[in-house]
């Protein structure tokens, strides 16, 4: 006697099917597959399956499924869950137990890995969605986005080497094509002997529309506040993000730009 389990279309040449119910995915082995594996005839193998349901006080109907055969007419099989094929093996030969056993073992290890496949997929598009949601409210420059396309790409076993080498941080306006050198506030001001200290002039920045002040909470859920450069302070600056730690960013101004930047909030020399 023999066992199986459920119902769909099943292609000619698969005899195994997963399926997925309630969001529990199971492993289904066909008569014709124990069929192949057994060297049994599979029009005995089915009588087999019937007699054992009937003995269950099972109905027969709802492991019934159809499939084509060489010439493409519909023929009738069974599909059998671990536990009815287990069933059914007990009338089986101690020889056809064994390769049906080593098949059912090589199915649910074929199962384990698409699981685990599907299990990474579901966590990529997460983490990836989680980065889309934070590049648009932070804005992070591209050369900070591909580092976290790379770290995203570490923490799931895939090679980040088919992400491009170089991105170019620049200003939405230039033309020249390749990245903006880019410097603190603190060391821009120092360079251009500008008398203020950085906590005021990020204050003007900000009363200028070119800095936001944002916040987020810690490991110990206490407010922690830092800048974020706004879409009009884009023309003049960037922001950076530490990939292992995107929650907040640290605004860095264009070198080239940045006494320009000065004079508009009213620091510059003019």
């Amino acid at each position: 006697m023999h066992t199986q389990f459920n119902t769909g279309n099943t292609p000619t040449n698969v005899a195994t099917r997963f399926v997925n119910t309630e969001n529990v995915s199971r492993t289904m082995m066909s008569s014709r597959e124990i069929a192949s594996v057994t060297g049994k005839r599979h029009d005995n193998v089915k009588r087999d399956i019937v007699a054992m349901l009937k003995d269950l006080k099972v109905d027969v109907l709802s492991f019934e499924d159809i499939y084509l055969d060489g010439r493409n007419r519909e023929q009738v099989q069974y599909l059998l869950d671990r536990e009815h094929t287990d069933c059914l093996l007990t009338g089986y030969s101690v020889p056809m137990r064994m390769k049906v056993i080593r098949r059912w073992r090589e199915l649910e290890q074929q199962q384990g890995a698409r699981e685990q496949v599907l299990l990474n997929g579901t966590k990529v598009v997460g983490e990836l969605a989680i980065m889309e949601c934070f590049t648009r409210l932070l804005k992070p420059a591209a050369s900070c986005q591909m580092l976290m396309l790379t770290k995203i790409a570490q923490n799931n076993g895939l090679d980040p080497k088919f992400l491009p080498g170089y991105a170019v941080d620049s200003a939405p306006d230039a033309t020249g094509g390749s990245s903006m050198p880019t410097k603190s506030l603190t060391a821009l001001i120092k360079d251009h002997g500008i008398a203020s200290t950085a906590a005021a002039f990020n204050v003007l920045l900000e009363k200028h529309g070119y800095l936001k002040y944002l916040q987020r909470k810690n490991s110990k859920q206490e407010l922690v506040w830092f800048w974020c450069v706004t879409d009009k302070g884009m023309t003049y600056g960037k922001n950076l993000t530490n990939p292992q730690s995107p929650r907040e960013t640290q605004p860095h101004w264009y070198v080239d730009r940045f006494l320009e930047l000065a004079d508009l909030i009213g620091k510059g020399s003019k």
